[in-house]
């Protein structure tokens, strides 16, 4: 049984993006009303975003980042970590204003007062070498003025050696949930400098090598990878690595990624009452509709005035 030593408000629960395929109907409202701000629906049930599309390009002008830091602006809690462009981490191709941009949207974001820090996540194929020590070295520079969540998933990393080093460094090593094959690195407890940052990529070890199958209708690619519920067990054993974290620790943030059929929803959300049986939690009727077993955390007075009339955001911001 999990024993609740650490209060929840120190532990921010999210998923690794808003506007996913899989959340529509399953979280998302199944009809959509005009002007709907998917981020601003999200807000109102977790306290953390993990922001994906900046792996993929730069080009998020700091309209677009005021834009999200206005969705959000009614969960005083909220805040965004920003995985770090590919360009640094996979391809090392990145340019010149490839950085300045990323600092305007860092920057943007601390503004506000909602940047959790920024996400460096490395492939398993970036192994413990000098040429690579150098690099982590290098890019510790040029984001130093920012917090620094470092993710490695290649076991050559997990030294104490190694651990000295990114502290010296200023990162925060990432507790990875990886399947238990390829050298993963291990799944660990750590923290730093007053900070946690677990990721829970699932443990779906039959696809993670082949991820990609086509679907039934003989037309669509669909990943397995992600496809992977956490059980009861496993969820428990994880309240328990944050509630042990050693004092100090302001800030955990915990980031579901098994996407696929909304199961992160679920499991983040499960995750939530672990860390604080005592509350029942705002659940989105579309998430008890697709997780009837959520119903028994829910709170027991189903809004049932429209989502966005103030009596309806009153009831959303008392339950986060």
């Amino acid at each position: 049984m999990v024993q609740t030593q650490r209060s929840q408000t120190d532990t921010a629960t999210g998923m690794g993006g808003w506007d996913l395929f899989p959340f529509n109907g399953a979280f998302y409202p199944s009809r959509l009303p005009k002007g709907f701000r998917k981020l601003a629906f999200y807000s109102r049930y977790f306290d953390l975003i993990e922001v994906n599309a900046t792996f993929y390009n730069t080009d998020f002008r700091a309209e677009h980042v005021r834009r999200w830091l206005e969705d959000v602006r009614d969960n005083e809690r909220f805040s965004f970590t920003v995985k770090l462009f590919r360009g640094y981490t996979h391809s090392f191709n990145a340019s010149k204003e490839d950085l300045f941009r990323i600092y305007r949207q860092l920057d943007t974001l601390v503004s506000g007062g909602k940047l959790g820090g920024l996400l460096i996540q490395f492939p398993a194929s970036f192994k413990n070498q000098k040429e690579t020590r150098e690099y982590l070295y290098r890019l510790s520079h040029a984001f130093r003025q920012y917090r620094m969540f470092l993710e490695l998933r290649d076991a050559s990393w997990d030294t104490p050696l190694m651990y000295n080093f990114f502290q010296e460094n200023r990162y925060h090593l990432v507790n990875v949930d990886l399947p238990a094959i390829n050298g993963h690195i291990p799944f660990h407890r750590l923290s730093w400098d007053g900070a946690a940052y677990f990721r829970m990529m699932g443990r779906n070890a039959n696809a993670w090598n082949n991820p990609w199958r086509l679907e039934a209708d003989g037309k669509h690619m669909v990943s397995d990878r992600y496809n992977y519920g956490y059980s009861g067990e496993e969820l428990r054993e994880l309240a328990s690595r944050i509630l042990e974290l050693e004092k100090g620790v302001k800030n955990v943030y915990v980031v579901f990624h098994n996407d696929r059929h909304a199961r992160s929803i679920a499991d983040g959300l499960r995750l939530r009452h672990l860390l604080d049986p005592s509350r029942r939690l705002l659940i989105p009727p579309t998430t008890l509709k697709a997780f009837p077993a959520l119903r028994p955390i829910s709170a027991s007075a189903v809004v049932s005035a429209p989502l966005f009339s103030s009596q309806a955001s009153r009831q959303a911001s008392f339950a986060l």
